[in-house]
Protein backbone atom coordinates (compact mmCIF):
# COMPACT_ATOMS: atom_id res chain seq x y z
CA UNK A 1 0.00 0.00 0.00
CA UNK A 2 2.85 2.47 0.43
CA UNK A 3 4.53 1.81 -2.29
CA UNK A 4 1.21 2.44 -3.94
CA UNK A 5 0.88 5.99 -2.69
CA UNK A 6 5.02 6.82 -3.32
CA UNK A 7 4.30 5.78 -6.70
CA UNK A 8 1.19 7.82 -7.22
CA UNK A 9 2.66 10.43 -5.57
CA UNK A 10 6.27 10.87 -7.86
CA UNK A 11 3.88 10.25 -10.86
CA UNK A 12 1.56 12.78 -10.08
CA UNK A 13 4.31 15.26 -9.15
CA UNK A 14 6.34 14.25 -12.89
CA UNK A 15 3.80 14.88 -14.84
CA UNK A 16 2.81 18.46 -13.18
CA UNK A 17 6.61 19.44 -13.27
CA UNK A 18 6.45 18.72 -17.37
CA UNK A 19 3.77 20.55 -18.29
CA UNK A 20 4.07 23.41 -20.35
CA UNK A 21 4.50 26.91 -18.32
CA UNK A 22 2.97 28.74 -21.26
CA UNK A 23 -0.05 26.26 -19.96
CA UNK A 24 -0.06 28.17 -16.50
CA UNK A 25 0.60 31.71 -18.07
CA UNK A 26 -1.01 34.48 -18.90
CA UNK A 27 -1.99 34.84 -22.72
CA UNK A 28 0.05 36.53 -25.03
CA UNK A 29 -2.01 39.23 -25.47
CA UNK A 30 -2.18 40.63 -21.75
CA UNK A 31 1.87 39.85 -21.49
CA UNK A 32 1.96 42.57 -24.29
CA UNK A 33 0.57 44.83 -23.02
CA UNK A 34 1.80 44.95 -19.70
CA UNK A 35 4.95 45.16 -21.10
CA UNK A 36 3.65 48.46 -22.98
CA UNK A 37 1.93 49.68 -19.69
CA UNK A 38 5.40 48.85 -17.57
CA UNK A 39 7.51 50.58 -20.80
CA UNK A 40 4.99 53.83 -20.64
CA UNK A 41 5.34 54.43 -16.82
CA UNK A 42 9.38 54.03 -17.37
CA UNK A 43 9.35 57.01 -20.06
CA UNK A 44 7.24 58.77 -17.59
CA UNK A 45 9.48 58.53 -14.80
CA UNK A 46 12.64 59.36 -16.83
CA UNK A 47 10.93 62.17 -18.37
CA UNK A 48 9.48 63.52 -14.76
CA UNK A 49 13.45 63.60 -13.77
CA UNK A 50 13.86 67.60 -15.50
CA UNK A 51 10.69 69.10 -13.41
CA UNK A 52 10.90 70.28 -9.98
CA UNK A 53 10.33 68.32 -7.25
CA UNK A 54 6.55 69.14 -6.76
CA UNK A 55 5.50 68.57 -10.06
CA UNK A 56 8.13 65.62 -10.36
CA UNK A 57 5.81 63.93 -7.66
CA UNK A 58 2.86 64.74 -9.23
CA UNK A 59 3.99 63.07 -12.21
CA UNK A 60 5.50 60.32 -10.87
CA UNK A 61 1.95 59.69 -9.60
CA UNK A 62 0.27 60.37 -12.09
CA UNK A 63 1.78 57.54 -14.36
CA UNK A 64 1.60 55.65 -11.03
CA UNK A 65 -2.52 55.62 -11.48
CA UNK A 66 -1.99 55.47 -15.62
CA UNK A 67 0.02 52.32 -15.17
CA UNK A 68 -2.49 50.48 -12.75
CA UNK A 69 -5.64 51.55 -15.08
CA UNK A 70 -3.65 50.19 -17.85
CA UNK A 71 -3.18 46.93 -16.50
CA UNK A 72 -6.85 47.00 -15.10
CA UNK A 73 -8.02 47.12 -19.07
CA UNK A 74 -5.82 44.56 -20.77
CA UNK A 75 -6.82 41.60 -21.80
CA UNK A 76 -6.61 38.28 -19.74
Amino acid sequence: MKRLVCCATLGLFLAVSLTPGSALADSREHRRAIKVCKQKYKDAVRGAKYLKHRQRTERIEQARRQREECEKLAPK
